[in-house]
């Protein structure tokens, strides 16, 4: 069967082995593409498999830059063709139900792999929420509780794009920039204090926060599509408050991010550039997390 989603504003055409749409329609939501996007054929087979434990497979530089790219896990594996913008999933049996194989793994990686090795899109490692009108990408280092933050402010009531990474696709001329929002990555604690019993968690590996599908209840403020109005790069130094940030900073901030996988320099002066217009004319402020999310929340909705 064939099925049309959306992820990252890409138009997903799927062919999917009966056996694994309930995979497909779980990792994709209900989004519109971007207008005239980039599409992406998908193929999901399923195979009998999982007798022994899937494991981590890398993820380096060295597997995004191979030609095609392979993500094996064991068990399921995947081979993409960047240049093609096309991939083969094949899902053994006994890994249909874990969405760390499917999700975290497979899904996830194949499609930052393909905007890594896109010379028309990067990647920002930032989530984006709306809060009160106004759409503020979230960027931070590994770390730093970017990830908690911004469900957080979901929890709160805002709007959620994306908790760990947003697209962009360099020939749209907005503001725009495109996350995935069906899920995120929580530590216990959280996810008790949020009460989120009725979510979907599964844990990734001692140690790392879990895997948690959104559940029903936050459908209607989940959005794929942010048009930014503010860019807020968020710390844990020990310092307090914020304090306004100039354009180069905030795009030294970004640039290992979305540069990774790009060599050729044309390139990177495209993506150098199109950050620049990104970026140009928005508020750009650092933020400390410190104290407690709800007083940070209340501390976000304050910025202008």
């Amino acid at each position: 069967m064939e099925l049309v989603k959306e992820c990252y504003g890409f138009r997903v055409v799927c062919s999917v082995h009966p056996e694994a749409r309930d995979v497909v329609e779980a990792f994709f939501g209900d989004g519109e593409p971007a207008p005239g996007a980039q599409e992406v054929h998908l193929t999901f087979d399923v195979v009998d498999g999982a007798g022994v434990p899937s494991e981590n497979p890398p993820h380096t530089l060295e597997v995004i830059a191979a030609n095609p790219i392979t993500i094996d896990t064991g068990n399921s594996r995947a081979v993409i063709t960047p240049d093609d913008w096309t991939a083969t999933v094949v899902l053994a049996r006994g890994d249909l139900s874990d969405q760390i194989v499917w999700g975290r793994w497979i899904l996830e990686r194949l499609f930052l792999y393909l905007v890594c090795r896109s010379p028309r899109h990067y990647p920002l490692h930032a989530g984006a929420v709306g809060v009160d009108g106004r759409t503020i990408m979230l960027s931070a280092p590994t770390g730093t509780g970017k990830s908690t933050f911004t469900f957080w402010c979901l929890h709160r009531g805002a709007e959620l794009f994306g908790e760990d990474i947003m697209v962009r696709h360099m020939d749209d001329p907005s503001r725009t920039a495109w996350g995935y929002s069906q899920v995120v990555y929580l530590d216990e604690e959280t996810i008790t204090r949020a009460a989120l019993t009725d979510a979907d968690v599964s844990a990734v590996a001692p140690g790392e926060k879990a895997r948690v599908r959104l559940p029903a209840s936050f459908s209607d403020r989940l959005r794929t599509r942010a048009d930014l109005d503010a860019a807020v790069f968020l710390v844990r130094d020990g310092s307090t408050g914020t304090r306004p940030l100039s354009l180069d900073d905030a795009v030294k901030r970004c640039w290992d991010d979305i540069t990774t996988g790009k060599t050729d320099q044309a390139v990177l002066d495209a993506v150098d550039a199109d950050l620049r217009t990104l970026l140009a004319d928005l508020p750009l402020r650092e933020f400390a997390l410190d104290g407690d999310l709800d007083e940070c929340y209340d501390g976000l909705r304050r910025l202008h």
